[in-house]
């Protein structure tokens, strides 16, 4: 397998894209670079225990076999240049992505795509063909604890997310049984959809990147809940759903999500699967610990492509 060359074209510091980027990197032992001003000789921390370079794009362009790992607005004017390269492959992460420059800049690119929802859209929609991988996952050492007491959800705080659905359900349930919310905060989502509730009362803040951050909130975990919703995306993973499934976290999803998608998550065999409120309320109030083990140890059976990584 030739190395690859991760590039990361984005300016979140949080959330799938970073988590993408740091998995494959370790996993292929793959250098990653930022496209700066200048090269800088010193790495620096991108987090997970990799380091990034900052390049120009003069020096970028003289690189083989890019891989860009995300890409934002923020990098759309690099495109031109990247363009004009041989063997430069990305990874369109959801539809969301999909807009003038980067819709403009795809033909010249070979595509990878993490979810087959995606890989569908892309050709039904835009007409272009893409190679279907799974998520790369970076098997880190972990320390797992038998004693399971609490629920989270660790997604970011944001539209597609819809940690409204969690707040709402927390406002019912037992304070033991409400689930503890992290992540990064979407501004705007947080004005329009949350000030009205008591999602301060639930909210614990962000949490580090690193894998010994990310021990130390789900090696406890009971239920972990991501609400994830994104339109004309579904049925695959995320991180957040493997980070759970890698330490026997029991996921709950949102059922649009998984509804009228080729999905390999099915309700009651791997995961729970609730539409609003009322029914994340219901489950985590009550729910079978036989289910729970059966759930558990099916879900291990889905992490297995990932720890693989074949094809990246």
């Amino acid at each position: 397998m030739v190395k690859r060359n991760l590039i990361y074209m984005a300016k979140p510091i949080y959330g799938g894209w970073v988590s993408f980027t740091a998995h494959l990197s370790l996993k292929k032992n793959y250098n990653l670079y930022k496209i700066g001003n200048k090269t800088e000789q010193k790495k620096r921390q991108y987090g997970y225990s990799v380091e990034y370079q900052n390049m120009s794009i003069n020096d970028i362009k003289k690189l083989d076999n890019i891989l860009i790992t995300a890409i934002d607005k923020s990098y759309y004017k690099y495109l031109d240049d990247l363009k004009q390269l041989n063997n430069v492959t990305i990874v369109i992460h959801d539809p969301t992505e999909l807009k003038g420059d980067v819709l403009d800049a795809l033909p010249y690119f070979k595509i990878i795509t993490i979810r087959k929802t995606v890989q569908k859209y892309l050709k039904e929609k835009h007409n272009l063909k893409s190679k279907f991988l799974h998520h790369p996952f970076y098997a880190f050492p972990i320390e797992k604890n038998s004693i399971k007491n609490t629920n989270i959800a660790i997604s970011r705080v944001d539209f597609d997310k819809h940690t409204d659905i969690i707040v709402g359900a927390n406002d019912k349930l037992p304070k033991n049984k409400q689930v503890q919310i992290y992540g990064a905060l979407n501004d705007l989502y947080v004005y329009h959809k949350l000030r009205d509730t008591n999602f301060k009362k639930y909210y614990k803040g962000k949490f580090g990147k690193s894998f010994e951050d990310l021990m130390n909130l789900l090696n406890n975990c009971k239920f972990m809940v991501d609400m994830s919703a994104i339109k004309n995306d579904g049925g695959g993973s995320q991180y957040t759903f493997l980070e759970a499934i890698y330490f026997d976290c029991i996921l709950v999803l949102n059922s649009k999500w998984v509804d009228n998608v080729n999905t390999p998550f099915s309700n009651g065999v791997n995961c729970y699967v609730v539409k609003d409120s009322p029914e994340l309320t219901k489950l985590l109030k009550n729910n079978s610990e036989n289910v729970n083990k059966k759930i558990i140890k099916n879900a291990k059976l889905l992490l297995e492509p990932h720890l693989k990584g074949r094809g990246w």
